[in-house]
């Protein structure tokens, strides 16, 4: 072999890719991208809205909620439930709010029911197969309204109260875990604050003649996590409720608040009404309400005082 020959060989010999070396890099990369993925899928995701483009902007805090918890809440597979977990974390609704009653409720109910026995509203297991078929639901005052819909509504507190918390029973008289719209955690600044409205003042009132409204954890201002009633003492010693004495359901208190609340109507399928015939109950359902319409979020709280509504965090001082 001519020296020419040779040194062509042997260049070629350098430049023949090791097929070891080659595989060595191939499974780093798949290595490499697997962990990527893994941690994408560890890493908790954010809260899809920004403190900024918030309804209450100027009160909003950042919780830990808002950077590990996404608007559809816990994963478990059901689209149906990720659609109603959206709609209660609906912080995007626009509109001049119209102003309901405690009857309108009841009609939406009613509405919503006759939907669902016609087969217009298909029901998923519980949950609403399509819930655009709850938006323009009925006509009130010649406007259209359902689902996501901003509303107000003036009324009594009957009572008002932190749900799923650590500090309350689950069905089986266990401390409870927490919702999956807040991705199951049951800490209070992860949690819904229950709020139960009544029409009048009457003290003979009971809770399923009630309204549902929920104040959500999500970017929740300092003042609003004490809108409740200070009737669960383990809550109560963390955070003194603004509302003790001054609910409904405590009897021989103070006079109830009368409140204006506006947020986005809800319908929350998770839950049944509580059954009428006439004004006799017949069949209750935990928590009691009349309807399963509920305004959440909530966007803005008022109290009526010295004969004006003003908000919260200017009642409060």
């Amino acid at each position: 072999m001519g020296s020419g020959q040779w040194a062509e060989g042997r260049r070629r010999k350098l430049m023949k890719p090791n097929r070891s070396k080659v595989l060595v890099l191939n499974l780093l990369t798949l290595v490499v991208v697997f962990n990527m993925l893994q941690a994408q899928q560890d890493t908790p995701q954010r809260f899809e809205i920004k403190a900024e483009e918030l309804p209450f902007a100027r009160i909003a805090e950042i919780h830990e909620i808002d950077r590990r918890c996404p608007a559809t809440g816990k994963e478990d597979g059901n689209i149906y439930h990720y659609a109603q977990n959206a709609a209660k974390n609906n912080f995007g609704a626009k509109g001049i709010p119209i102003a309901l009653s405690i009857s309108d409720f009841t009609h939406l109910q009613q509405a919503s029911q006759e939907q669902i026995d016609a087969g217009k509203i298909v029901l998923q297991g519980k949950y609403p197969e399509d819930r655009t078929r709850l938006q323009n639901l009925i006509k009130l005052r010649g406007k259209s309204i359902g689902e996501g819909t901003v509303v107000s509504l003036q009324a009594y507190v009957f009572s008002a109260r932190y749900a799923n918390t650590k500090f309350n029973k689950d069905s089986d008289g266990r401390p409870a875990q927490g919702e999956a719209v807040n991705c199951d955690n049951p800490e209070l600044d992860w949690n819904d604050i229950h709020i139960a409205l009544s029409a009048g003042t009457a003290r003979a009132t009971g809770e399923c003649t009630t309204i549902t409204a929920e104040i959500s954890p999500h970017y929740r201002p300092a003042l609003w996590s004490r809108f409740h009633d200070g009737q669960n003492q383990g809550v109560e010693g963390l955070l003194p409720g603004l509302l003790k004495g001054h609910v409904l359901k405590q009897p021989k208190r103070g006079q109830p608040l009368m409140i204006r609340l506006t947020g986005p109507l809800f319908y929350d399928a998770s839950h049944q009404p509580c059954v009428f015939s006439g004004d006799k109950i017949i069949e209750r359902h935990s928590p009691e309400r009349r309807s399963i319409w509920e305004i959440h979020p909530i966007y803005r709280v008022q109290v009526f005082h010295n004969h004006r509504w003003v908000d919260l965090d200017r009642w409060a001082k």
